[in-house]
């Protein structure tokens, strides 16, 4: 509001100033040549501002530009976010299903059991140091019946460090 305040203030000073002179001029021959120097004051005073304006557009869209890609860059890095949750997510998934595959194929290795479910609980968080602690599992063995479970459960207590109360066998 100001700066338009001051753009009409310096028009009605040229505009004052332009009278003056032309009343101070005789009438001559140079008066017409005064009067067009006037008018080409008055017009620079009128477009100079508006000339100003349009020399800062560039800069307008310049700062469209930068705040169009502020808020692409921030969509951007929300889906960055959400793709690390999600790969922290597969991982963990990931280790558990390659941690029961090792299992039931060690008991089918030592123990001829086939067809066992593993049910892992473990520390999930990729964020936590103790990512991968196995706290329980349970054993569902089907059909077999000729093992020893004390034995089962203190091998893989022993070489997963669970303790024994963690450890489940069902038969089914």
């Amino acid at each position: 509001m100001e700066f338009f305040k001051n753009w009409v203030v310096q028009i009605v000073n040229i505009a004052i100033l332009a009278v003056i002179l032309e009343i101070l001029i005789p009438s001559s021959s140079l008066k017409k040549y005064a009067k067009v120097a006037i008018g080409l004051v008055i017009m620079a005073v009128i477009l100079n501002p508006i000339l100003g304006f349009l020399k800062t557009a560039p800069s307008i869209e310049a700062q469209v530009f930068k705040s169009d890609y502020l808020l692409k860059n921030s969509a951007f890095e929300g889906l960055s976010e959400k793709a690390k949750e999600q790969t922290k997510i597969l991982i963990a998934k990931e280790y558990k299903n390659r941690l029961s595959q090792q299992i039931r194929e060690k008991l089918e290795s030592l123990y001829n059991l086939k067809g066992v479910e593993v049910e892992i609980f473990m520390v999930e968080d990729l964020d936590k140091k103790e990512f991968g602690k196995i706290n329980s599992l349970i054993l569902h063995v089907k059909g077999e019946r000729n093992f020893n479970k004390e034995e089962v459960k203190k091998l893989i207590s022993a070489f997963y460090n669970v303790p024994l109360k963690n450890i489940t066998i069902k038969e089914e």
